[in-house]
């Protein structure tokens, strides 16, 4: 008996695929001027897109025109950043984002495609 479920169950596991394990997120950023790119600093240590069920810290890619795509492990995230804000008018600005920053603001992620929306605050 022991045999056909350990078969059925091995069969089971190799039918799914590693795709449905994943998921596309869409961070977009909210600002109130048009902003044409966001790049974040990876190295610094306040800077994390991290999972919490297996601890692995994904890189942010530039944000292009408010936005930026990127392919993660399905999960419950915490993500917080600072970076540079060039918008459309020639300015370069500090901005962050912290609503996702903590255990108890953390963002599910576990549909196949996610779009998280960011508020930005302007830093002096």
């Amino acid at each position: 008996m022991k045999k056909p479920a350990l078969i059925l169950l091995m069969l089971l596991l190799v039918s799914c695929t590693r795709q449905d394990l994943f998921c596309r997120v869409t961070l977009q950023v909210e600002s109130e001027r048009a902003m044409v790119a966001l790049t974040i600093d990876n190295t610094l240590t306040g800077n994390y897109f991290r999972n919490l069920n297996t601890g692995e810290t994904y890189d942010y890619p530039v944000f292009v025109n408010g936005k930026c795509e990127l392919r993660v492990l399905k999960g419950v995230y915490v993500l917080a950043f600072d970076g540079v804000g060039a918008f459309q008018d020639g300015t370069a600005i500090r901005v962050r984002s912290a609503q996702y920053a903590t255990m108890l603001d953390a963002v599910s992620l576990t549909e196949d495609e996610v779009v998280v929306n960011l508020k930005l605050l302007e830093l002096q």
